[in-house]
C-alpha cells in the first residue's frame, strides 16, 4: 500500500503486460513514492492473455496496483483521445490530464508529444524508466534488471541499449 504523499502513475497495458511478461508487477510494490493505479478500461478490454490477466488481477489483489475508472471530466476528454488512439492510451491520459497524475505508458508514437503538450515536461515513464527508477531506489539489482530486459526483449519488446549497467554508469557521468 502507498503512502499518503505517494505520487500517483497511471499505468496502460503495455507496462503491465511487460512486467507481466517478466513476472515482476510486484515492482510497482516496492518503487518507493509512488502509487500504481490502472484504469478499468485496460483491465477489462486491454490485458486479455490469460497468463497476464492473472498477473494483473494478483497484483491488484496484493494491493501492488489499484484499478479506477474514467468519470466526470475525463469522459470528454476520452472521448476526444479516442478519435486518434486506442482506448487505454486514451483512459490514462484523460485520468493523468485531469488528476494531475503522471503516466506510465510504452507507446512512442503519439502519446509523448501529448504528455509534453498537455501535462508537461517530465509526466510520463515507460518500463524501461521504470526498472531504472527501481534500481536507484535499491528495489532491484542491475542483474535482476537485465534478466527482465532479456525476457522482454524475447517477447518483442526492445531496449535500445545493451545493459541497464551502461545505463546507470552513463547517468552517474552526468552527474
Amino acid at each position: 500500500m502507498a503512502d499518503a504523499g505517494s505520487q500517483r502513475v497511471v499505468v496502460d497495458a503495455s507496462v503491465v503486460i511487460n512486467l507481466a511478461h517478466a513476472k515482476r508487477l510486484d515492482l510497482l510494490a516496492r518503487i518507493r513514492g509512488f502509487e500504481f493505479i490502472v484504469p478499468d478500461v485496460v483491465v477489462e478490454l486491454e490485458v486479455i492473455r490469460e497468463t497476464q490477466t492473472r498477473s494483473l488481477q494478483e497484483a491488484l489483489t496484493n494491493g501492488w496496483m489499484r484499478q479506477t475508472s474514467v468519470d466526470g471530466d475525463e469522459r470528454m476528454t476520452y472521448a476526444e483521445l479516442r478519435k486518434f488512439m486506442g482506448r487505454g492510451e486514451a483512459a490514462c491520459l484523460a485520468i493523468a490530464k485531469n488528476r494531475g497524475w503522471l503516466l506510465a505508458c510504452d507507446d512512442s508514437r503519439r502519446v509523448p508529444s501529448y504528455v509534453r503538450k498537455h501535462l508537461g515536461e517530465g509526466r510520463i515513464v515507460n518500463t524501461p524508466g521504470l526498472l531504472l527508477l527501481a534500481i536507484r531506489l535499491g528495489a532491484l539489482s542491475l542483474d535482476e534488471a537485465d534478466s527482465i530486459k532479456a525476457i522482454l526483449e524475447r517477447n518483442r519488446f526492445k531496449m535500445n541499449f545493451k545493459s541497464f549497467r551502461d545505463v546507470v554508469s552513463k547517468s552517474i557521468e552526468r552527474a
